[in-house]
């Protein structure tokens, strides 16, 4: 009986060695894992739309090379934006993509016993609209480390995601300053309509002042575009408190002295704010006048704006 229990256990252990050898992954070369791109290249540029915020899927796979794998790998990849400086002096000026722009959703691939490629890797880009018009961005993609290692088996070398923006569906306010106003209200200065928060912060009238009232902006630069969109704070509760236009005049101007009427608009406020179609304009400057406005708290001739933008 003795026997039989040295036998039994003695094919367990065989059984459990068996296993063990079984789940622990072939030990690769060094710099045998690297990504599924050819030779010599390491980029990957394409163009990126930034008219609207969407979901851009890119795929990233690895390769060994040589022959295929005869256990399953694990490979991690990773974004190391230090590299950056590298893609600088070889390639030329580049931003790094920012953090908020990308998540890599499925950081981790299997490299199957019987391939060579492993499966995709996922990366996210997302608010496109936060980025630059006609700029380039780069993102650096390591590969991390390959079954919980670093180095070893992990390629050094970088592949760097290349992403070419166009048209902005609104015109960067960088640079713009503001050129005059009529009045301010206390700390309700007229620079809050140049910055990007349309909600809380804005440009508040004298309350002692009467229409019209007007704010003007020097772009610093020429821009061309189609329409202007202004905000109501949503501090006024529109419409309950009144402060809001019915009545608008715009102006622009290519050197801040000499004006070209482009319309007087009615209100017409939707979801705390209006769409004015200006046409294809080229401009310096622009000046955003109230005619008439509906009396704030039903006393005072003021008008509340929380910001200016220009779509393309």
């Amino acid at each position: 009986m003795r026997k039989n229990y040295i036998a039994i256990f003695c094919s367990l252990m065989i059984i459990a060695t068996a296993c063990s050898k079984k789940n622990t992954p072939d030990v690769l070369p060094d710099g045998s894992i690297s990504f599924q791109q050819a030779a010599g290249k390491d980029t990957v540029e394409m163009p990126l739309s930034i008219l609207s915020d969407s979901v851009l899927v890119i795929g990233v796979k690895a390769a060994l090379s040589g022959n295929t794998s005869s256990s399953d790998h694990w490979v991690n990849f990773a974004v190391d934006t230090t590299k950056i400086t590298a893609f600088r002096a070889r390639y030329g000026s580049a931003d790094v993509l920012p953090s908020l722009s990308y998540f890599f959703y499925k950081p981790m691939t299997r490299l199957s016993a019987g391939t060579s490629v492993s499966d995709s890797a996922q990366l996210n880009i997302a608010q496109e609209t936060k980025l630059k018009e006609y700029s380039t961005y780069v993102l650096p993609v390591v590969i991390q480390s390959v079954d919980g290692k670093t180095g070893g088996a992990a390629t050094t070398r970088v592949l760097y995601l290349v992403f070419k923006t166009g048209k902005a569906l609104f015109a960067s306010k960088a640079g713009w300053t503001i050129a005059g106003n009529s009045s301010v209200l206390a700390t309700y200065v007229p620079a809050n309509v140049l910055d990007d928060d349309n909600l809380t912060t804005l440009w508040g009238t004298s309350l002692s002042q009467q229409m019209p009232q007007w704010i003007a902006i020097n772009f610093n630069r020429d821009i061309t575009f189609l329409s202007l969109i202004y905000y109501i704070p949503t501090i006024i509760n529109y419409p309950a408190y009144g402060g809001y236009p019915t009545s608008i005049q715009i102006e622009t101007s290519m050197d801040g002295t000499n004006w070209v009427n482009k319309g007087i608009f009615a209100g017409n406020i939707s979801n705390n704010m209006q769409t004015i179609n200006t046409g294809a304009t080229t401009a310096r400057y622009l000046r955003f006048t109230v005619l008439a406005s509906v009396k704030y708290a039903a006393t005072y001739d003021c008008i509340f704006i929380s910001g200016i933008s220009l779509t393309q």
